[in-house]
């Protein structure tokens, strides 16, 4: 067993970051086929099958032979690492037509889960209708585990002629008052969304990031501070290791300027996927990987109060910062056959002041949008920027935030 992310596992405590996954089926989910998919489905990832412990040198992660629980109500509370759920970091529950998936994001990111869980449905939905679905882009469960896929890149890697990362600086901040979390359920049809950021040379995350930036705009038009998207970034093949299960995801940060966004939506598009391109390139990605190590180095050898300070404020910069808000999109899930068997899927994180997270199925790009305030006037000028032009948009909720929380031991 890999034990990369057991540090990380220990310094986050009882408050690790969470991943939930909530999926929507076209009809109701048979629990216990669930439960047998899911034990499938654990075999083909046996770096997900652990349990801490307390040893004599201190908290140790080993190998958990028992089951993967699948509750029976979305709601009720999940707490990972916990006797409810056998010890596990990885927990399920359904109801009616919709399946709750509950992973801790210190072992997987938005892409190896996807991996996870397209193999749990493609499980399921085989048994469920016994049908023989298309395995394609598939990892099925009697699979080999590939070379890279329980490997953690931590090492320098050949440096390149990398930019220097985009930064920011003296960002627009949203000015409302911290709350409780709450989130929102968006669904724009792909077809409608996709056709109007061809014409308008947009990529969904270029073209979801100009909407925002015009929302903006829109409520704020006396604002001349810079506008600042954070853009979740896979790594994976930049660092060579592109089946890592680990969260190999940086961050890029895109910047909207209020003085340019008169402009056509083309022109805005173009700027927009430039930026993305830009600092997606493996060499750029690299560059702030190895940046970043070098931080982190330099941070265990330094003995200064001020300089470990200043090490610490270098790294926030890399991979945190302060944008307007954060944005991510896993990439299109190639769902195939197991597309007409889903109706939506959204993935809620527990993030900064304003978080969107995106997903595509059912022909939708599910969108959940989650906030730390009351005000609406957001989620309400973007519903309206987008029916403007011409894209439907439906908004539900706000929702009460999932309570998924953990216990170390």
């Amino acid at each position: 067993m890999n034990k990369a992310d057991l540090r990380s596992f220990i310094s986050s405590g009882n408050r690790h970051p969470m991943m939930d996954f909530l999926f929507t089926l076209k009809e109701d989910i048979d629990r216990g086929i669930m439960e047998k998919a899911m034990q499938r489905c654990m075999k083909r990832y046996p770096y997900f099958s652990f349990r801490m412990i307390q040893a004599d040198t201190g908290l140790d992660m080993v190998e958990n032979p028992l089951p993967v629980t699948v509750g029976d109500s979305i709601s009720q509370e999940i707490v990972l690492g916990s006797s409810d759920v056998n010890y596990h970091w990885i927990a399920a529950a359904c109801e009616g037509k919709k399946l709750r998936l509950s992973m801790s994001h210190l072992m997987a990111d938005g892409r190896s889960a996807l991996w996870f869980y397209k193999t749990l449905l493609w499980c399921y939905l085989t048994e469920r209708y016994q049908l023989a679905l298309d395995s394609a882009g598939i990892r099925l469960p009697e699979s080999a585990v590939l070379p890279d896929e329980d490997i953690k890149a931590q090492t320098i890697l050949e440096d390149g002629d990398g930019l220097n990362p985009q930064s920011i600086t003296d960002p627009f901040l949203l000015p409302e008052e911290n709350t409780e979390n709450r989130w929102y359920k968006i669904k724009i049809p792909a077809r409608e969304f996709m056709a109007f950021g061809k014409s308008n040379d947009s990529s969904p995350v270029a073209l979801l990031s100009v909407f925002m930036a015009k929302m903006f705009c829109e409520l704020f038009p006396e604002n001349e501070k810079a506008i600042y998207s954070s853009v979740a970034a896979d790594i994976r093949k930049a660092v060579h290791t592109p089946d890592s299960h680990y969260t190999n995801t940086n961050v890029i940060f895109i910047r909207h300027d209020p003085k340019k966004m008169n402009r056509s939506y083309e022109e805005l598009g173009t700027m927009t996927r430039g930026q993305l391109i830009l600092q997606g390139d493996p060499v750029n990605l690299r560059y702030k990987y190895n940046a970043l190590l070098r931080v982190q180095a330099a941070m265990a050898k330094a003995k200064d109060p001020s300089e470990q300070q200043r090490l610490m404020a270098s790294a926030y910069q890399l991979v945190t910062s302060n944008p307007t808000y954060s944005l991510s999109y896993v990439g299109d899930p190639e769902w195939r056959d197991l597309e007409p068997f889903i109706e939506e899927e959204f993935t809620l994180v527990d993030g900064r002041k304003l978080c969107l997270e995106v997903n595509y199925a059912g022909g939708n790009f599910c969108i959940c949008w989650v906030q730390k305030f009351d005000s609406t006037r957001y989620i309400e000028a973007f519903q309206r920027l987008l029916r403007e032009n011409g894209i439907p948009c439906d908004v539900a909720g706000p929702y009460p935030m999932l309570r998924t929380k953990c216990r170390l031991i």
